[in-house]
């Protein structure tokens, strides 16, 4: 059995309370570097939150076309801060590598869509769905609510259950984490579907895309290239879902969602709106 990591550390500070600065204890989020090595050439630096190291490894190298799939993998291990992994037919160019993807989402070594097929899924889910995941994804994401220092995202069967939910201090992070345990566990996406707490943009979208799941929500925005992905991939895009009660961190404030509500952006037949 793996060993728990710590995601969180307590540090005191100064906090401005009642016009008064006075000693808290406030946690913060622990940052790490993982460096992937692939065939014995250095890859790329990430900077991320501890655990599912392995499940990073393969979602990055699977969301940035280095792969195909999980057969093209010879053998990964992780050690020391790195990911040494052996590939079966590969050469990573020196033009692309010895690079650091920071914890914002970092270098795209491939970026078109063009090459990524159709999204295939006949599942229809309920507006109530995304909300309940939504809202299990907040309850369980404790990083996120404890430092307001990380991001979130949870993958979900249609039941409506959780399949696995994932915290870092980037939101790429947390997909490629979510792609590489589609992988390793051989799960079938066309019948998941993602919600984030990450904003939408088109790295995002295409890596979604590339996994084949066919239905993704945010609790933030959506970008006009992340939504022209989505739109000729075929993926189900949604944004800005707050479900009555949620709670929306701010610098200053804490603000409580009183009326629900979220924005289908494209490929709306899959979320019965009733």
């Amino acid at each position: 059995m793996a060993v728990s990591q710590a995601t969180s550390r307590t540090l005191t500070v100064k906090k401005l309370d009642g016009g008064q600065f006075t000693e808290a204890a406030v946690p913060i989020s622990i940052e790490q570097e993982l460096t992937i090595h692939v065939n014995g050439t250095r890859l790329a630096t990430a900077s991320l939150a501890p655990g599912m190291e392995k499940e990073f490894a393969v979602g990055y190298l699977y969301g940035q076309g280095f792969i195909s799939g999980v057969s093209d993998i010879k053998s990964i291990e992780i050690e020391n801060g790195a990911a040494q992994v052996k590939l079966q037919n590969s050469h990573i160019s020196p033009s692309v590598a010895n690079y650091r993807i920071v914890s914002g989402g970092g270098r795209s070594a491939y970026f078109a869509e063009s090459g990524i097929a159709k999204i295939q899924s006949g599942i229809i889910i309920s507006k109530q769905d995304i909300f309940k995941a939504m809202n299990t994804l907040f309850e369980n994401a404790s990083l996120y609510s404890e430092t307001e220092g990380a991001h979130a995202a949870g993958l979900f069967g249609t039941d409506g259950k959780t399949i696995c939910i994932v915290e870092d201090i980037g939101r790429h992070n947390t997909l490629d984490k979510i792609i590489g345990y589609i992988l390793l566990n051989s799960i079938d996406t066309s019948k998941t579907f993602l919600v984030s707490t990450g904003r939408m943009a088109s790295e995002m979208v295409t890596k979604i895309c590339r996994s084949g799941i066919p239905i993704a929500a945010t609790k933030t925005a959506v970008t006009d290239k992340g939504l022209e992905i989505a739109n000729n991939c075929g993926l189900t895009l949604v944004g800005f879902v707050r479900d009555t009660g949620n709670k929306i961190y701010t610098d200053m404030d804490v603000r409580v969602i009183k009326e629900a509500g979220m924005k289908i952006y494209c490929n709306n037949a899959r979320v019965r709106c009733e």
